[in-house]
Parts: C-alpha cells; structure tokens; sequence
C-alpha cells in the first residue's frame, strides 16, 4: 500500500499547487486595474512620467519622442492624474474614473497638448 500512497502524494501536489495557481489568478481577475497608454507625439522627450491619483502609482523616468509607454495598474473610482516635464515646464491632467473602466489614452500632441480619451 505504500507504494500507492506514494503515487498518490507525487500526483497529488502537482495538481494542488495548479489548482491553487488557478484559483489566485481567479482570485485576481476580479480586481479593478486601469489600462493606460500615453503616445508622444511630440518632438521632444518627456521625462517623470507620473501616474497616480486614485490608483496604485506608476513612474518612468522618460519618454522619447513618438514612442508609447503602457502600463496598468490597480484603481479605485475617483481621478486619475497624469504628469510629466518637458523643456522645464511641468504638465498635468485628470481622467474621470467611473466603475465600469477598461482603459485611458493619454496622447501628448506636437504642441504639448494633452488629449485623454478614455474607454469603459
């Protein structure tokens, strides 16, 4: 009989631990998280990229000229603020969060205009 426990034990904890992965990955697909994309579309780099507001705070230290960061990150209903700095000149903006939330689009235009568009 040893020999089938001991099958049973090998065969049993591979299963355990996938069963286990599963149901965290369930666990977490539940969660809220904010798909978020910024292009820039000008001609210089942008640099301290800042996310954050009623999420979990994102950062890259810079962003070249016509290339796109994406990042998600987990949040809460509320604002979502944008920042970055550009030729020594600091930039900000919102996006409205409501619960029912998929992703935002920041694009920053050739004149440094930020253009968010958001998808629910």
């Amino acid at each position: 009989m040893s020999y089938f426990r001991s099958l049973a034990a090998i065969v049993a904890i591979p299963i355990g631990i996938i069963a286990l992965f599963f149901l965290c990955w369930l666990l977490a697909a539940g969660c809220s998280r904010a798909h978020i994309i910024v292009t820039n579309h000008s001609s210089t780099v942008v640099s301290n990229l800042v996310i954050s507001g009623s999420c979990k705070e994102r950062h890259s230290d810079m962003l070249a000229a016509e290339s796109v960061w994406r990042t998600a990150t987990p949040y809460h209903e509320g604002e979502i603020w944008f920042s970055f700095y550009s030729s020594g000149v600091s930039y900000r903006t919102n996006a409205e969060m409501r619960s029912a939330f998929l992703g935002v689009i920041y694009t920053i235009g050739t004149n440094m205009i930020i253009r968010v568009e958001t998808r629910g």
